[in-house]
């Protein structure tokens, strides 16, 4: 087996002569414009891409982006995990491709007798993943979602197990009771950084305070992956996804994201686990066998440096900032929106006082589970327990419209929201039904 790294979580699993291409993100400006690639993919590579089949872990466009899936040289059949959600096969099919659901747990046989078996991760609790709206839009009901998925890449005794953006607590029972702990993995592909919008996009007195949030969410997530790798006890490890940056008018919060450099998390990685594993970093189309676990680097050169790409990107627009929609719609959107965001909260049993203001350029508008929405002056003072969530106008648009525009957790994730919280006391019930503010 060999493992081509391509970008962030894609990569090519080549299981003997069968290829599968893995997560595929390798264009830039996901999440509504702001999520880029350093260095970025070369559109010329990605004409040049084989494979046979493609894994999708779950609907986030990170992992499932439809920009590069619309410029891939050809469509193949799509593995995903058989969710009681379709969104992830209805999204696949709408992009004209084949989805084929593997039920958990069971594996999926290729021709030259390797296989490919896919694991939900469940339970998904924003709490623990940091990505403080939930993923509601695939949510069943309040507290368990099967979001994503871990796989096993299997082939002639090789073992490749894909930990995707799974938070170590939702997908520890997984692995010890389909005993994924005990099949001799080779190499371990685990996630070492979390992308919600925390500190980046919430006020702190000083800078400083701000810096030392993203330095303690950072080392929270290696710890994340020192437990996955002290669990499954791989030959060798690997910390890849989440590697993204900033760009347009946001490019100036990717310092505060708590995502450090590859090295800095290996060397970490390396000084803190308690068992004999190789910790290996795969950059842009290095190359790992499995057997030797002999590395092939690419030695690719990319003319700018990071800071010169960061001021490059810093200039592009986000995909709304061009809309042009009629504000006398405004009303009513509220309206319908949050109509439903009562009946989320009712259907969950969530009760709170708290105030949610939610303001624009524009515009704001403040209320709570119990009263409906009152337009306010921006900028108005509220008293605590208040919630702030600030954003584009156009944005507000789209996401009072409906994830067929844009959805509340896909901008959080893109550090689109500006947070105010008082006090500051993550209630999931709140966020959770605000995934449901929309017509």
């Amino acid at each position: 087996m060999k493992i081509t790294h391509l970008q962030s979580a894609t990569q090519i699993i080549h299981l003997g002569d069968t290829k599968v291409l893995v997560d595929p993100w390798l264009t830039d400006g996901e999440y509504y414009g702001s999520w880029y690639h350093y260095p970025p993919f070369p559109a010329n590579e990605l004409n040049k891409l084989e494979y046979d089949y493609i894994y999708v872990s779950h609907i986030h466009p990170d992992h499932l982006s439809e920009a590069t899936f619309k410029a891939l040289p050809r469509k193949a059949p799509v593995l995903m995990h058989n969710y009681d959600s379709k969104f992830v096969k209805r999204k696949i099919e709408m992009l004209g491709y084949e989805a084929i659901e593997c039920d958990n747990g069971e594996p999926f046989i290729l021709q030259n007798g390797g296989a490919v078996t896919i694991y939900a991760a469940d339970n998904c609790n924003p709490e623990l993943c940091t990505k403080f709206l939930g993923c509601a839009p695939v949510e069943k009901k309040f507290g368990s979602t099967q979001i994503d998925s871990l796989v096993v890449f299997e082939h002639e005794g090789e073992v490749i197990l894909n930990t995707n953006d799974c938070p170590f607590e939702l997908a520890e029972t997984a692995i010890i009771s389909n005993e994924l702990h005990k099949k001799n993995v080779d190499v371990l592909l685990v996630g070492y950084s979390g992308t919600g919008p925390y500190p980046q996009c919430f006020e702190f007195e000083t800078e400083d305070k701000k810096t030392s949030a993203a330095q303690a969410k950072g080392k929270q997530f290696l710890n994340q992956a020192v437990r996955y790798i002290e669990l499954v006890k791989p030959r060798c490890y690997v910390p890849f996804a989440g590697s993204y940056v900033l760009g347009s008018r946001l490019a100036n919060l990717t310092g505060f994201t708590g995502v450090p450099p590859l090295i800095d998390a290996l060397s970490y990685l390396d000084s803190v686990i308690n068992i004999s594993a190789q910790g290996l970093i795969l950059d842009q189309f290095d190359e790992l066998y499995v057997s030797s676990l002999n590395k092939k680097s690419a030695n690719k050169h990319f003319d700018l440096t990071y800071e010169e790409y960061i001021e490059e990107i810093s200039k592009e627009k986000l995909t709304y900032d061009d809309d042009s929609w009629d504000d006398k719609e405004i009303p009513q959107l509220v309206s319908d929106a949050y109509n439903r965001f009562k009946a989320k909260a009712e259907e969950v049993g969530y009760k709170s006082e708290i105030q949610l203001i939610i303001e624009s350029d524009k515009v704001a508008f403040a209320l709570t589970i119990k009263d409906r929405p009152t337009f306010i002056d921006i900028g108005t003072t509220i008293q605590e327990p208040f919630l702030k969530i600030s954003l584009s106008h156009n944005l507000l648009h789209r996401v009072l419209r409906g994830p067929r525009f844009a959805h509340w957790n896909n901008a959080e994730i893109g550090s689109h929201l500006h947070y105010v919280r008082q006090p500051n006391v993550f209630e999931r019930g709140l966020y959770h039904s605000l995934c449901f503010f929309h017509q």
